[in-house]
Order: C-alpha cells, then sequence, then structure tokens
C-alpha cells in the first residue's frame, strides 16, 4: 500500500516537533542554569542532578507528545490507549461481518430458489398458453364442422379410411397405378353407401375421389427401395360435404402376416352366467382384449375409430345367447375366439367365436 505525502497529517506532526523541540529547549536551559549553579538535589552531585533533570525533561517531552497527539486525533488516541479496546471492536467487527455474509449467502440461495421457481412457472404458463392455442384451434375447427354441417350435409369427416389395399413387388416391381385405382374404385363404392344411408340423398351426388400426383409420386419413390408386402390406404384430408371434391391422402405401410387362420386369439371359461347383459359384458370385454393385442403386435387400426375389426350385431347376440345357455345348463362355459383367416397388419382383425362346455370344470364334477 502507497501512500501520497498530501494524505500525511502534517499540522499533527508539525505540532508535535514543535511541543518536543520547546520542551528539549526548555530542558537544555535548565539543565545548564543547574550546572551553573551548581545546584544538588536528594543529595546528588550537581553532574548527577544535570542528568537526571534532563532524564525527566525526556520523559516530560514524550509525556507531552502522546498527550498532544491524543488531543489531536482520536484514531491517535486509540491506538495508543485503547489497544485492547480497538481488538475487541475489530472482533465484533469480523464476526458482524461474518454474519452478514451468511445473511447474504441465505439470500442468495432464496434469489436463485425463487428464479428457479420463476422458471417454473414461466415454462408452466407456454405450457398452459400452448394448451389453450391448441383448444382455440379445435374450437375452431369445430366450429367449420358445425358451420359445414348447417350449410350441407358432411359425407366424410377428417381421418376418416376411405379404402386400403395391399400391394407386392412383382417382375416389374411394384404397380402403383393399378393400386392406386382400386383404392379409388373402393373409396367410389364406400361413399356411395354412405350416400345410399342419408335420407333425400341421391347416391350419384358422391364426391369424386382423386389422388394428387405428388402424393403419387412420394409413394412411388417410397417403394423403389423397398420389398415385400406393402398396404396402401387412402383417407379424407378433412371433413367433405356434400357437393365438394375430395383429394384423398395416400399412405404406406409395412405389411406383414401377424394371425394365422385358425390361430386362438383368447380363450375364457365362465361360470354362473344367466343374463344377457353379463355375458355381453364378457364378450365384449373379451373383444377389447383382441383389439389391443393386436394393435400391440402391429395391426393398423382404423384412423377413425381406433378399432381393428367389427362383428355384426346379430353374430354378437347370438354368443351371447349361447353364453347364457351354457351357464344356465351346465353352469361353465368356454369362449374361444379364433382368428377366422390369415390376418396381414392392415387387417382387419375377422374372427370366429365359438361357445362350448368347459371340459376341465365338467371333468371335476
Amino acid at each position: 500500500m502507497r501512500f501520497n505525502l498530501s494524505e500525511y497529517n502534517w499540522p499533527l506532526i508539525i505540532m508535535i516537533a514543535a511541543v518536543s523541540a520547546t520542551m528539549s529547549y526548555v530542558g537544555d536551559i535548565l539543565g545548564k542554569k543547574i550546572g551553573k549553579k551548581r545546584i544538588s538535589l536528594l543529595g546528588l552531585r550537581p553532574r548527577y542532578t544535570s542528568t537526571v533533570i534532563t532524564i525527566f525533561t525526556g520523559i516530560a517531552v514524550a509525556l507531552l507528545t502522546l498527550a498532544v497527539a491524543g488531543y489531536s486525533s482520536d484514531s491517535v488516541k486509540m491506538a495508543i490507549f485503547g489497544p485492547n479496546i480497538m481488538a475487541r471492536q475489530m472482533t465484533a467487527l469480523t464476526n458482524e461481518v461474518r454474519s452478514r455474509q451468511s445473511e447474504l449467502d441465505e439470500m442468495t440461495l432464496d434469489l436463485i430458489a425463487a428464479q428457479n421457481e420463476l422458471s417454473s412457472v414461466r415454462y408452466e404458463k407456454r405450457t398452459v398458453e400452448a394448451e389453450v392455442a391448441l383448444l382455440k384451434n379445435e374450437t375452431e375447427w369445430l366450429k367449420d364442422g358445425l358451420a359445414e354441417m348447417k350449410e350441407g350435409r358432411v359425407i366424410v369427416f377428417q381421418g376418416e379410411m376411405l379404402a386400403q389395399t395391399s400391394i407386392e413387388s412383382g417382375e416389374n416391381g411394384y404397380d402403383l397405378d393399378g393400386a392406386v385405382q382400386r383404392l379409388i374404385a373402393l373409396s367410389d363404392e364406400y361413399l356411395e353407401k354412405k350416400m345410399t344411408d342419408l335420407a333425400g340423398v341421391d347416391a350419384e351426388d358422391a364426391p369424386t375421389v382423386v389422388v394428387a400426383d405428388e402424393m403419387r409420386k412420394n409413394v412411388a419413390d417410397a417403394l423403389k427401395d423397398a420389398a415385400g408386402r406393402k398396404v396402401l390406404r387412402l383417407t379424407a384430408p378433412s371433413n367433405v360435404v356434400l357437393g365438394q371434391p375430395l383429394e384423398g391422402v395416400l399412405s404406406m405401410f409395412e405389411s406383414r402376416l401377424i394371425y394365422k387362420e385358425g390361430e386362438t386369439l383368447v380363450r375364457e371359461r365362465v361360470s354362473g352366467v344367466a343374463r344377457h347383459e353379463d355375458g355381453a359384458n364378457i364378450l365384449y370385454t373379451m373383444l377389447k382384449r383382441i383389439n389391443r393385442s393386436a394393435v400391440s403386435k402391429g395391426i393398423l387400426p382404423d384412423p377413425f375409430s381406433g378399432t381393428v375389426g367389427n362383428l355384426d350385431s346379430l353374430d354378437f347376440y347370438d354368443m351371447v345367447d349361447k353364453i347364457v345357455v351354457f351357464g344356465e345348463a351346465l353352469k361353465a362355459a368356454e369362449i374361444t375366439i379364433t382368428a377366422a383367416a390369415d390376418i396381414y397388419t392392415e387387417g382387419p382383425v375377422k374372427v370366429k367365436i365359438e361357445v362350448g362346455p368347459d371340459e376341465e370344470a365338467q371333468g371335476g364334477e
């Protein structure tokens, strides 16, 4: 650490020098006079008396210097007369600084926690805003759908599957054009059937399905390096009302054998089924299990309904009647559902339901 000359306490230094010089001068004069007059104190020789006076003069100079310095500066007074006090004050100040530092550290941690919480709140806010925006979009979509329904009859809903067909590689590769023509023909049949089901609507007014050249090209490019069995699907890009054109969305998927004909899909033993409601619940639960299992194994569900197949309601309740009959007569029955044919990735899952006596239960009796 360096000090400039201007930083020194020059008035105090000059004062101390002046006082010291004055006392030294006075002591010198007294010593000379006492020496000349040969004054003796306490029986001492004059020369020793002069020495004693000189010593006391020096002591007086030192004490007076300290007194002047202490009177002129509180810092000097504290340094000279109260070093222990200063040490205690320094210790107290050090402890206080440490305490303040601990409080500062705690406040820093609280600040970091508050910043993290603020970041979390901001993230949740953005998430909620995104969800709100999604809900707004869905609301707008529903409004558009309602407006379309008011203006005309909705023939096809967004994402509804119009048709699907399988395609395999031959000597000349995949016949994409033939597959697309099949899809369009199947879509036309599907739409004509839906139009027939609508009262007051002529089937001939069904929209004509077309596939954009760009979609054909994308699928053709994907098939260049492909091999094996594939499945093509045609779906509706949006809600289509009567009188609107329909440009289908063409998609391609891998196709492989999932279930062989006659393969058991699910088997369950039931007992004590005496009500049709209970039988229907049992059979419905088994079909739902098949649906989940089929989707998990790779069968493509209907994009609109989420199912992989359907069962005629008459066949369904015929099986329910059999379950109840066996439940009333034999108290126990075995329900077996098998694949009615080879089932590939594209589905649908066609099943065969058999209801018979529970042989294990009968044998146990």
